[in-house]
C-alpha cells in the first residue's frame, strides 16, 4: 500500500460521509481506514450500510461511539447528558442485529505498513482506550503512555474532533479531525496518508444536509444540524471543556 485515507468521527452524518467518499475516491487510495465514532447520529443504519459498501477497501476499528451503540441495544448503557443518550438509544434501536455484531467485534488499534511512510498505527482515541482525550497540548509523558502499545512511526487518532499534527518524541501524531461532527471549521474532516500527510477538509451542501438531518426524526436533529452542519463548535470552547475531562480521567485509579 501506499496511499491510506483515515475517516473518524463521521456520527452518522450521512451527507458528509457521502462528499468525504467522493473526494477519496478521487484521491485513489489504497484503503480507506474507518476509524471509529460512526454510527451515532442522525442515519446510522444508513451510514454503516455506506461502509459496508466499501467491502474489502475498508478497515473498520471501535470508537466509544460504536461500543455504545452496542451496549445500548443490549440495555446496558446510559450516558449521563441525556441529550446524549437519546441519540445513542434511538440509533442503537435502529441498527440491525448484523450491524451491531460488526461493531461489537471491532478492534481498537490496527498497524499498516505504507511504502513510502513506513509503519503507521491508527486508533479512535488511543492504543490503551476508546475513550481517553489526548488533545493537541498533551504532555510527552501522557502520549508516550497512551501510545506504548504501538510500534510505529506515525499514530493518527480521531475523538476530539479537532485536526492536529505533530511530534512526540520523534514520532508523528496526527488527528483526522471529525467528518460528520467538526469543531472549529465548517466542512468534513479527514486525512490522507502516505509519503505525506495532508490533512484534507471537504466541503459540502451544509443547507441541504441540515434539511435531511432535520427530516431523520433523530431526537435533536434540528439542534445537531445547527450546531454540527450549518455551524461548527469554538475549537477554544472544545478545548476547554476537554481539558476538564482529561484532567478527570488522568484523577481516576489505574485499572
Amino acid at each position: 500500500m501506499d496511499r491510506i485515507a483515515v475517516l473518524s468521527d463521521i456520527h452518522g452524518n450521512l451527507p458528509a460521509l457521502e462528499a468525504v467518499l467522493a473526494d477519496v475516491a478521487a484521491a485513489q487510495v489504497d484503503l480507506v481506514v474507518l476509524n471509529g465514532d460512526l454510527a451515532d447520529g442522525p442515519f446510522p443504519t444508513e451510514t454503516l450500510d455506506r461502509l459496508a459498501a466499501l467491502g474489502d477497501h475498508a478497515v473498520w476499528l471501535r470508537g466509544n461511539g460504536d461500543r455504545w451503540l452496542v451496549e445500548a441495544r443490549a440495555g446496558r448503557y446510559r450516558h449521563a447528558d441525556p441529550d446524549t443518550d437519546a441519540i445513542v438509544q434511538w440509533a442503537a434501536a435502529r441498527i440491525t442485529e448484523a450491524q451491531r455484531d460488526r461493531l461489537a467485534a471491532l478492534p481498537l488499534v490496527r498497524t499498516l505498513t505504507l511504502e513510502r511512510r513506513g509503519s503507521v498505527g491508527i486508533c479512535h482515541a488511543t492504543a490503551r482506550s476508546d475513550d481517553e482525550m489526548l488533545l493537541v497540548d498533551a504532555t510527552l509523558d501522557h502520549a508516550a503512555a497512551a501510545f506504548a502499545a504501538i510500534d510505529a512511526e506515525t499514530v493518527v487518532v480521531g475523538h476530539c474532533h479537532m485536526p492536529y499534527d505533530r511530534l512526540i518524541d520523534r514520532r508523528r501524531l496526527v488527528n483526522a479531525g471529525s467528518v460528520g461532527m467538526p469543531y472549529g471549521h465548517a466542512g468534513a474532516s479527514w486525512a490522507l496518508v502516505g509519503a505525506d500527510i495532508v490533512l484534507r477538509r471537504t466541503p459540502y451542501n451544509r443547507e441541504a444536509a441540515a434539511a435531511r438531518i432535520v427530516a431523520s426524526g433523530m431526537p435533536g436533529a434540528a439542534a445537531f444540524a445547527a450546531t454540527y452542519v450549518l455551524a461548527s463548535p469554538s475549537d477554544a470552547e472544545a478545548m476547554a471543556a476537554f481539558r476538564a475531562i482529561v484532567r478527570d480521567q488522568q484523577a481516576r485509579p489505574a485499572p
